[in-house]
């Protein structure tokens, strides 16, 4: 069995109809059971959601949950960091044997989870689907917009996150950290078909890493710089990521 996880909140309403229904074809198309458990602070965006998923014949489960902030927390993240240990504890108590987190404003080729189990099976720990920032100027091999984790290594890792000033380490940088400690097997490619909504869609097709890409995103670049982040409690590959986009917007 296959759980996907989905933080969800009223902000992505605007692609719910569309979500849903990509929901309801990857449960369609994949080979074995799924469940699509949504994490909420809304309750009555839980009990619409609850509507929705049972007009869409969708097995899914809405769970509420609260985000437990410090007090000078200024940003979001917490909040979402909350809804993937809401679903990580959920996932836990069930007998599935992989999580999938999926964006609630993306969407993917019904195919997805059968890439994402085709590749764990050669041997992986968790397994990155790639796809564009919402602006399309940037690639993303490292978030959680279509990744399957294996149960072990859930049961090892909480998400967390860092805050300082107002600048933000998100959980996934700490992920990655967490799982070079362990010595996760991990893949990232562009394995299936997906959208990015937002002012505009971003489209992003199956294709193989370049060699560049290979080199950006091996642990054993991007985990040193992780931990110097988070000991100066500044993310320093997004500090890079976010000047090279301007860069582009400016020679656009």
């Amino acid at each position: 069995m296959v759980i996907i996880g989905v933080p969800i909140s009223p902000q992505t309403e605007y692609l719910l109809e569309k979500f849903l229904k990509n929901q309801k074809e990857i449960q369609e198309k994949t080979r074995v059971d799924v469940k699509t458990v949504f994490a909420t602070e809304d309750e009555q965006f839980a009990k619409k959601l609850r509507t929705c998923c049972k007009e869409y014949g969708i097995n899914c489960e809405v769970i509420l949950f609260e985000a437990k902030r410090p007090l000078n927390a200024k940003n979001r993240i917490w909040n979402i960091v909350a809804a993937r240990n809401a679903i990580r504890d959920y996932f836990l108590n069930s007998n599935a044997e992989y999580l999938v987190f999926i964006d609630s404003d993306m969407i993917f080729d019904p195919d997805i989870l059968n890439k994402l189990i085709e590749k764990v099976k050669k041997g992986y720990d968790v397994v990155y689907n790639g796809y564009l920032d919402k602006d399309g100027l940037g690639i993303n091999l490292t978030g959680f917009g279509g990744t399957l984790i294996k149960r072990r290594v859930m049961e090892k890792i909480v998400f967390r996150c860092k805050e300082n000033n107002g600048r933000v380490i998100d959980e996934a940088v700490f992920f990655e950290i967490d799982l070079f400690k362990m010595g996760a097997k991990v893949f990232r490619s562009f394995l299936a078909y997906n959208e990015h909504h937002g002012k505009t869609i971003a489209i992003c097709h199956p294709r193989e890493l370049k060699l560049t890409e290979k080199i950006r995103n091996s642990p054993y670049f991007r985990v040193p710089i992780h931990m110097i982040s988070a000991t100066l409690g500044y993310d320093l590959l997004r500090g890079i990521k976010n000047a090279i986009i301007k860069l582009k917007k400016f020679t656009l």
